[in-house]
């Protein structure tokens, strides 16, 4: 194992963080695990699988159905997920490695969010990587139910030689369920693992297409109540090949601890503050530390604010909104990395 000495004499002052630094170390590689050595990876059977979609569509809702635990960070708001992060189900000597990646975004919501360029590559990364492609399509928006975002199609025309599934989610608050027959012969063209569909429209020209010609097979799901998820997952175990594990069977992330920790802040203040607010705070882990004693993660971020006036107003009238969100946020910590967490949120103003 590489440490990352400080190249200053060893105060008394030093000697301490060297210390807190070398323990976080060995303390990550016990909970969290790090990839395993190449020549010690054992045989199994593995399956990448990219998840795209259109912001807020249930993609990482879907993972974390899939996964039983909160690994990705979710809220009501687009554009939470703004990097490609990993999430690893282990089952039955298989590996799922789901790819969860951002929404597809434009110029125009690029500015308008301050999004990082990071996003626009990260779908294409995952592309790169995946073994099959499962499309999540939100068919509870009215205006795009029935068509594919033109940057999935993109995407997806980009890579046709790799596999791809349609998993149509929020069926359940889909008002009439008569469509939906209509609607999965417009997003697929009206062609399903190479058939047509019956009453499918078979003179329609390119520029009339809403959809994609070469799903292989479609799912009818509700990512947040956990209809239809098994399926998903089942589908894609049957779709394994044999070969080596990318990660050892006790690893569910690539990221750090962390990483998501701040991941998950700033989800939560995504679903608490309203409009674009919550876009214009930056989130920093300011502290981390594992309690060996007590079995318990003790964490501490940093929340800037643009003005005074903005931290008075996500604080609330005594302090009571900012005590919601962190009740919230320390339920969520605690789904997700399995242990007891104390965390503390500090509200500051920027460049002061």
């Amino acid at each position: 194992m590489n440490y990352n000495y400080y190249l200053y004499p060893m105060s008394s002052t030093i000697l301490p963080i060297l210390r807190l630094k070398i323990r976080r170390t060995l303390l990550q590689k016990l909970l969290y695990s790090t990839k395993t050595n190449p020549n010690e990876k054992s045989l199994g059977k593995v399956v990448n699988a990219a998840i795209i979609g259109a912001p807020n569509s249930g993609k990482s809702t879907l993972i974390n159905k899939i996964l039983e635990r909160k690994i990705c960070p979710t809220s009501n708001k687009v554009h939470t997920t703004t990097r490609l992060a990993r999430a690893i189900c282990y089952e039955n000597d298989t590996q799922i490695i789901f790819l969860d990646t951002p929404g597809v975004i434009t110029d125009k919501e690029q500015n308008r969010y301050k999004l990082p360029e990071s996003m626009r590559q990260a779908c294409k990364k995952s592309l790169i990587c995946a073994d099959v492609i499962g499309v999540v399509h939100d068919v509870s928006n009215r205006w795009t139910k029935d068509r594919l975002h033109t940057t999935v199609l993109e995407l997806l025309n980009m890579v046709t030689h790799v596999p791809s599934f349609l998993i149509i989610n929020k069926v359940d608050k889909l008002k009439s369920k008569k469509q939906l027959l209509d609607i999965i012969r417009s997003l697929t063209n009206g062609i399903i693992a190479g058939n047509p569909m019956p009453k499918a429209n078979k003179h329609k020209s390119k520029e009339e297409e809403n959809g994609y010609s070469y799903f292989s097979d479609v799912f009818l799901v509700s990512a947040l109540n956990g209809d239809g998820v098994k399926d998903i997952k089942d589908y894609l175990m049957t779709n394994s090949k044999v070969r080596a594990l990318q990660y050892s069977p006790e690893e569910w992330t690539d990221h750090s601890p962390e990483t998501l920790i701040e991941d998950a802040t700033r989800a939560k203040f995504l679903d608490f503050l309203s409009q674009e607010m919550p876009y214009k705070l930056e989130i920093k882990l300011e502290y981390y530390d594992f309690n060996e004693m007590e079995d318990r993660i003790i964490c501490s971020v940093s929340v800037a604010c643009p003005t005074e006036r903005l931290v008075k107003l996500i604080a609330g009238a005594g302090g009571g909104r900012l005590h919601q969100i962190k009740s919230s946020l320390r339920s969520d910590l605690v789904d997700m990395l399995q242990k007891p967490v104390t965390l503390d949120i500090n509200l500051i103003v920027k460049n002061k």
